[in-house]
């Protein structure tokens, strides 16, 4: 059950990605440091858009790991245009990036379902390694089929409608990001943006972190995760090889959060549906280890978070600022 630990930003287990075709690993888009900030910074968001309508013909398609994939490179894409687009506040018309956020945050519900769907039946082949080789396969069996159902309503669906449905909001959020006037975006506000999430990252992490409190520990991987987003965006602009260690640092608690996320869903699906399996000693037995790793990653990602987020917001603007001779000026 013990999975590398990887600092993937997005949180995403990557053997969530088993099945699927493998393709170059793409670079997240970054501001470049000789460039107008302000168009950089409208280069890298469209790059993030483009990804996304790429991954629509993917979508559509009828094989599932190819949708699969198509899923999972969208959703890391739209994360990345969110927290690029959250810099730009106090800069542009609140109204327009509220708008395509709002549109960013319709493309994602789409997604999360089949995420969640594709990651639970990952987490079920975890869990039933636990068993003999003999019994493995069909108490996973077993487990998929009662399981799986809670999390298959976007399978289910019309993909090559729900593809056409979300090339027209990305479109959408393309013209809008052409038209929305970037000219006041400087390295000063972009530093004070990220210090200011960083303060609440660190205040939401001083919280107590035990699976009783699901809500703050979303609210402490949210934070670190745009915040992660965001220092590779701008990773030239400053001492390039600090910011993406920070990143990648705060990767690694994201990852931790979200796998707790996984196997909390599990475990809630477990209880709810003990009934259903032939065995409750299956359960049980499944039901401990979830427990017992859960545990283990939330003591490793509390440890984690606790020496990442230990410098202050004034440290992190300092340091993002750093590079803030380095772009042009409007």
């Amino acid at each position: 059950m013990e999975k590398a630990e990887q600092a993937n930003t997005d949180g995403t287990p990557d053997d969530a990605l088993a099945e699927a075709p493998k393709k170059a690993h793409r670079k997240p888009a970054r501001i470049a440091p000789a460039a107008e900030l302000g168009e950089s910074l409208r280069e890298a968001l469209l790059a993030e858009i483009d990804v996304a309508l790429l991954e629509c013909d993917g979508l559509a398609s009828w094989e599932q790991p190819r949708r699969r994939r198509a899923v999972h490179e969208m959703r890391r894409a739209l994360k990345r245009f969110r927290a690029g687009a959250s810099l730009c506040k106090g800069a542009v018309d609140a109204v327009e990036v509220r708008a395509v956020q709002e549109e960013v945050r319709a493309t994602a519900e789409r997604l999360s379902a089949t995420r969640d769907r594709d990651v639970l039946i990952e987490t079920i082949a975890s869990v039933c390694e636990i068993f003999p080789g003999q019994s493995r396969r069909s108490i996973q069996a077993i487990t998929v089929a009662v399981l799986a159902p809670e999390k298959a309503t976007t399978a289910a669906a019309d993909w090559q409608q729900a593809a056409a449905i979300l090339r027209g909001q990305l479109e959408a959020m393309r013209m809008r990001m052409h038209a929305v006037d970037l000219r006041a975006v400087g390295p000063d506000g972009i530093a004070e943006t990220i210090s200011r999430r960083w303060r609440r990252a660190r205040r939401e992490a001083a919280v107590p972190w035990d699976a009783g409190h699901l809500d703050g520990l979303h609210e402490v991987r949210k934070e670190c995760q745009r915040i992660a987003l965001q220092l590779v965006l701008v990773s030239r602009l400053g001492p390039r090889r600090k910011l993406e260690k920070l990143a990648s640092d705060l990767g690694q608690v994201v990852s931790r959060i979200g796998e707790d996320r996984d196997l909390g869903l599990l475990e809630e699906l477990l209880k709810e549906r003990r009934a259903e399996f032939p065995d409750p000693r299956q359960v049980d037995e499944m039901l401990r280890q979830v427990a017992e790793r859960r545990e283990q990653l939330l003591r490793s990602a509390r440890k984690r978070a606790s020496k990442v987020l230990r410098p202050k917001a004034a440290e992190i603007r300092k340091l993002v600022s750093t590079g803030r001779g380095r772009s042009a000026r409007s």
